[in-house]
């Protein structure tokens, strides 16, 4: 086994996130030992349980126990992310950062989301999910205002015939 097959298998065998196996491809793939960083370039594809991220290049983050503390993401990503009472956030970014230790994806620039199962879509500059709460919090700025879009579904009653 050559000395960059053991490097890459040491990494990804290293991206492990709370008992979920993280699985990354790409066409290409750097490490840096002294910066403690991965980098993959070129259609990269990061699989992690039901949570997905596609973009052309991610940068991986080690702390000094080779354990990922933070993900970067950039350039033309898509995303699926799957809370655990199953409610889906499916969309697009320039950039994700995904915080291991918080469980918490952060979305940033020109941001879109589509809230499955009940179809909202939501634009935003800034887009915070966090898994472990569940919670999500949307900022926009003074030239691109937070836009929410749903339905309402109204009850017709004998007045309104």
């Amino acid at each position: 086994m050559s000395i960059k097959k053991i490097v890459i298998y040491i990494f990804l065998a290293s991206l492990s996130l709370f008992a979920a196996d993280v699985e990354i491809t790409s066409k290409a793939f750097e490490a840096d030992e002294k910066k403690l960083i991965s980098i993959f370039t070129g259609d990269v594809d990061i699989k992690k349980g039901k949570d997905r991220i596609k973009a052309q290049k991610v940068i991986v983050y080690f702390d000094k126990d080779r354990k990922p503390i933070k993900y970067e993401a950039f350039t033309n990503v898509t995303f699926k992310i799957v809370l655990d009472d199953n409610k889906t956030y499916e969309g697009k970014a320039q950039k994700i950062v995904y915080l291991p230790s918080k469980l918490e994806y952060i979305l940033e620039k020109n941001v879109f989301i589509l809230q499955k199962p009940e179809m909202r879509k939501i634009y935003g500059e800034k887009i915070v999910v966090n898994r472990l709460t569940g919670q999500a919090s949307v900022k926009g700025d003074k030239d691109k205002p937070v836009k929410f879009i749903f339905k309402i579904e109204e009850n017709s009653t004998k007045a309104d015939k």
